[in-house]
């Protein structure tokens, strides 16, 4: 797919994440012990052949620079394209903290035009999937589509007040007949995977088209009012489907993957993940050690209770701390006696000997970063 030039919204919308998007973008949210939620679309987008990524900005991007750096990673720090953080540029204003799609999109048409090109993949980064786009391009040229959705046939439960969550219908040919936004998901209907296939060409000629007119949203003024108008088509993917749109989703999904069968099915075996290195020492495990049902990254020592939890790098449990059913992010220090469950931690957080914390899986606590308890 040299011919497709692949862009990641990072974090575009006002998913309730609270303390844990105060320092991120949607798209550097950690998930599985080591990964950030970016790494599947690239890693997705590098095994399709697409090799030249952009990645536009709105706010809180330090941890997204920091985590991809020049691409090396995934093998896109090269002299002919590769992978582009795009900063921020004429897209805020002034009365309204949210900023649409469409006015990000044109803050970066120098970058759109000087792409060679044919197609764009333009994704969203809120829903957890590991796939190549082989399949979609294809789809999207046999039935001459204007647009082509990515979409799947999962139960939808609370996900119809996500600003991201668009449900479609379609005919017997895959033509899309209905798309609405935040109104729940019948039976006989698909989810949108916020992943658009179309040409280069169509999409620069909907931003001007938007921008012109006070339009700031891609799925609402540019498909959904334009559905008779334009040829939409959707692709369904009946692989491992994750979402991450709240706080209670972002805890709901790293536990699933928890579940060897859909751990297996998000990291298949010809579909390889990439990630940053960091080249730390092995988790060590001492005597007093009891971990069972856990994602344990490398740099860290387990020497306490640890029981159905994703823990991130370099996380410390001394003896006789208790950890279950929570998420412990990098570099957090969790002291003798402490005992927690279903907690979300964020980075280079300090639980003090002794502490309690428990929430409920429908309701976890949450303790924002370098906080000391």
């Amino acid at each position: 797919m040299n011919d497709t030039l692949g862009i990641i919204l990072a974090g575009i919308g006002d998913a309730p994440f609270g303390a844990l998007k105060q320092h991120r973008s949607v798209a550097a949210m950690p998930i599985c012990s080591r990964y950030r939620l970016v790494d599947f679309l690239l890693s997705s987008m590098v095994n399709s052949g697409i090799t030249n990524v952009g990645i536009p900005t709105l706010s809180a991007y330090r941890s997204l620079m920091d985590h991809l750096g020049s691409g090396t990673d995934w093998d896109l720090d090269r002299k002919l394209y590769g992978l582009f953080i795009l900063p921020p540029y004429g897209v805020y204003r002034q009365t309204d903290a949210f900023v649409g799609d469409i006015d990000v999109l044109a803050g970066i048409t120098d970058y759109l035009s000087r792409s060679k090109q044919e197609y764009v993949l333009l994704c969203g980064c809120n829903a957890l999937f590991n796939m190549t786009f082989y399949d979609l391009h294809e789809f999207h040229l046999d039935n001459n589509a204007d647009i082509t959705v990515l979409c799947c046939k999962q139960p939808a439960t609370d996900l119809s007040s996500s600003p991201r969550f668009i449900a479609l219908r379609t005919d017997e040919t895959g033509r899309v007949t209905d798309m609405r936004a935040r109104d729940g998901l019948a039976d006989n209907e698909f989810r949108s995977l916020d992943v658009w296939f179309m040409k280069k060409s169509f999409l620069e000629q909907q931003i001007a088209y938007c921008s012109s007119r006070g339009m700031h949203d891609f799925a609402m003024d540019v498909v959904i009012k334009n559905l008779k108008r334009f040829k939409v088509y959707a692709h369904c993917y009946d692989g491992y489907v994750g979402n991450l749109d709240s706080i209670n989703d972002f805890y709901r999904e790293n536990m699933r993957l928890l579940e060897r069968d859909n751990f297996t099915a998000l990291f298949c075996e010809d579909l390889p993940v990439y990630t940053k290195i960091k080249d730390q020492v092995p988790t060590r495990y001492t005597n007093t050690a009891n971990v069972k049902n856990s994602l344990v990254g490398d740099g860290c020592t387990m020497a306490g209770t640890v029981e159905n939890c994703v823990v991130f790098r370099g996380v410390t449990v001394e003896p006789g701390a208790v950890v279950r059913n929570s998420i412990i992010m990098q570099d957090t220090h969790i002291e003798a006696g402490a005992n927690l469950d279903s907690v979300i931690l964020d980075k280079n957080v300090t639980i003090s000997a002794g502490k309690h914390l428990a929430g409920q899986s429908t309701y976890p606590i949450v303790v924002g970063k370098n906080t000391v308890i």
